[in-house]
């Protein structure tokens, strides 16, 4: 008898649990939007709540504070994006340096246009230059910023991508080729009014940035 409670009380525990997380992460998931196309200051509980199909009291239960709920989402979209990284970087050993170019640049386009809401909440946030810009710069985008650096100076060594050009500026050509187009979309790039970019347009933008970086 003893054992049957505590089986049904361990079940229900995995339950609540269960319902818990996909809760959390429904919220996550319309958080990261809210921010993406209105900002901090712009999105709201209520409006989260409202699109995630929850009381917005419990966002307050799940993440406390508006802050909080921001920084959960920049953490778990870095996360995915980092992930995504790591897996590409384990295909690239057995390629030429202008293979790994090709391949890194349509890897992250590709990605970018599928998930476009961590740059779009960075860049909002870097263009007021406040507190919490800065706390995602040193937990997530110094990482990047470091680690693709490194790719292009490498590649600029062995004379894949052009020389004479300072690797700090070479960077931001890199990031912004690859961003601006997908984290704004002209009306001609997207599926009839959606902010879904066309499959077209990613090959054709992946291979534009590839030939701009590539040494003549």
């Amino acid at each position: 008898m003893i054992s049957s409670v505590a089986t049904r009380s361990s079940k229900s525990f995995v339950q609540a649990t269960e319902t818990a997380d996909a809760t959390r992460a429904r919220i996550l998931r319309e958080a990261a939007t809210a921010f993406a196309e209105r900002g901090f200051d712009g999105a709201t509980f209520r409006d989260i709540g409202a699109a995630a199909g929850i009381n917005f009291q419990s966002i307050r239960y799940h993440f406390g504070t508006k802050e909080a709920l921001w920084e959960a989402v920049v953490e778990r979209l870095s996360e995915e994006a980092e992930r995504a990284i790591v897996e590409l970087e384990h295909t690239l050993t057995a390629l030429s340096g202008r293979e790994q170019l090709e391949a890194q640049v349509r890897a992250i386009v590709t990605y970018q246009a599928a998930h476009p809401e961590l740059q779009r909440i960075l860049l909002r946030e870097a263009m007021n230059g406040g507190e919490r810009y800065r706390k995602a710069f040193d937990r997530y985008v110094k990482r990047f910023e470091k680690s693709a650096s490194k790719f292009l100076g490498r590649l600029q060594d062995e004379g894949v991508v052009k020389a004479g050009i300072p690797i700090e500026d070479l960077f931001f050509i890199f990031r912004g080729a690859l961003n601006y187009r997908l984290v704004a979309p002209s009306a001609g790039d997207t599926h009839r009014g959606s902010r879904a970019i066309r499959a077209g347009v990613i090959e054709r933008h992946a291979a534009a940035v590839t030939r701009l970086l590539l040494a003549d």
